[in-house]
């Protein structure tokens, strides 16, 4: 009976604590949504200009022209007063010199050859002497006198051989006697006829080809010297030395190493899309490492046609037009004149807002609310970056402010009180 009236107690209880409770709660009343404030954000006009894009790369300092001097011959080192830094004056200058006095020898020996081959030789050409050809037409008259007294003796002889007052090998004897000088006379005439007649062809042919042959041999012993002898390939700079005096050269061996001066250039690489539009002769500035401070003008001298696979760059060569001691390896910062375009469309680079799909957009301010747009950019210069496509002239671009910035959101716009800079100005800053 106890347990019955304590549950009726406490349901009556609850009952009551729960209209309490219904009592002092209210029904809730729906709440009005808030407006998220504008931001503040600072704009500027988007600008239609003249744009140089301005290509910056560094390089050394290379000679185009260098040599390494070798020996092709053996022998001790004779002549080499060469030290690093010695300057040649001029192409053809004795550098080094090896000894090989068989060489020289041999040379005496040549030249004396054809002294003597070009000597017969212009003897024959020159033909006989007058004196030697009126010696010989002497000869024939002595022999034709002979001849024919012979041949009058030979009648006579006969003639008594047929009365036989003397014997029959009288006449024959007299007749070996007439044949002899008779071939003795022709044999004159046929010498004094060769000697009017000067040299066939024939020996001439022979004897020219005979100074040609000892000519050849006279040029093959001086080239020999040659090879002893190491001359300059052009004016310029010794920079290495391999051997002095007394030294012993050996075929292939390094001698000597220079270089020309005047095929000092500025050897830099530029990214492939950037290089190709320079054309050789393009205005460059140089500031060099070594000379700190100071600015040297140059141009554009070569432009390899190639590009290196490793790095993607092409290979680009400046000339320096000041004045200036140049060494090779030094280090040197090239500033070029990339592309120029008319009319490009140019917003600050603070504008530009990339997003995590690594797309570019700007925001532009219209009616109070900041609009995306996705761009694309060209040239960036300074602080300015070219819009290709998404901006027009005139477009308001959110520059501060726009990091975090939705697209649509209402937005209160400061313009920047920034002017327009020309491209001169630009380049400076």
């Amino acid at each position: 009976m106890k347990v019955e009236i304590r549950d009726n107690v406490l349901a009556i209880v609850a009952v009551a604590a729960l209209g309490v409770s219904l009592i002092g709660c209210k029904p809730a009343q729906p709440t009005e949504k808030r407006a998220k404030p504008a931001s503040r954000v600072v704009v500027a006009a988007a600008e239609e200009t003249r744009m140089e894009e301005l290509l910056l790369t560094t390089g050394d300092v290379r000679a185009m022209n260098t040599v390494m001097l070798q020996a092709t011959v053996e022998g001790p080192i004779s002549f080499c007063p060469w030290r690093e830094g010695d300057r040649v004056e001029s192409a053809g200058e004795k550098l080094i010199e090896i000894s090989r006095p068989l060489y020289r020898q041999e040379l005496a020996a040549a030249e004396a050859s054809l002294a003597v081959a070009q000597a017969k030789l212009e003897d024959l050409e020159a033909g006989a002497r007058p004196e030697e050809i009126a010696q010989a037409k002497e000869i024939v008259r002595h022999l034709e006198g002979c001849a024919e007294f012979a041949k009058v003796d030979l009648e006579r002889i006969r003639k008594l051989v047929e009365s036989e007052t003397l014997a029959a090998e009288m006449e024959e004897k007299a007749r070996v006697d007439y044949i002899k000088c008779h071939s003795e006379f022709k044999a004159a005439q046929e010498k004094l006829a060769m000697l009017e007649a000067g040299a066939t062809k024939t020996e001439l042919a022979v004897l020219r080809a005979a100074v040609a042959k000892e000519r050849a041999n006279r040029d093959l012993a001086q080239e020999k010297i040659n090879e002893c002898l190491i001359k300059a390939p052009f004016a310029g700079i010794v920079t290495e030395v391999f051997v002095r005096p007394g030294d012993l050269a050996t075929p292939r061996l390094s001698l000597l190493k220079m270089i020309d001066e005047s095929s000092l250039v500025i050897r830099s690489g530029l990214p492939e899309n950037s290089a190709i539009n320079l054309k050789k002769g393009t205005a460059a500035t140089i500031t060099l490492d070594a000379y700190p401070r100071q600015t040297f003008k140059a141009v554009v001298e070569r432009i390899h046609p190639r590009v290196e696979t490793s790095s993607r760059t092409r290979i680009v060569e400046f000339k320096i037009k000041d004045k200036v001691d140049l060494i090779p390896r030094m280090f040197a910062r090239v500033s070029v004149q990339g592309r120029v375009i008319e009319g490009a469309v140019r917003v600050p680079s603070k504008a530009i807002v990339a997003t995590p799909r690594g797309d570019m957009v700007v925001y532009v301010a219209e009616q109070g609310k900041a609009i995306r747009k996705k761009v694309i950019i060209g040239l960036e210069q300074n602080e300015y970056v070219q819009i290709v496509e998404g901006v027009k002239p005139g477009d308001m671009v959110v520059v501060e402010g726009n990091l975090n910035l939705k697209d649509g959101q209402a937005i209160n716009a400061d313009q920047t009180s920034a002017e327009p800079r020309s491209n001169k100005e630009d380049n400076e800053s």
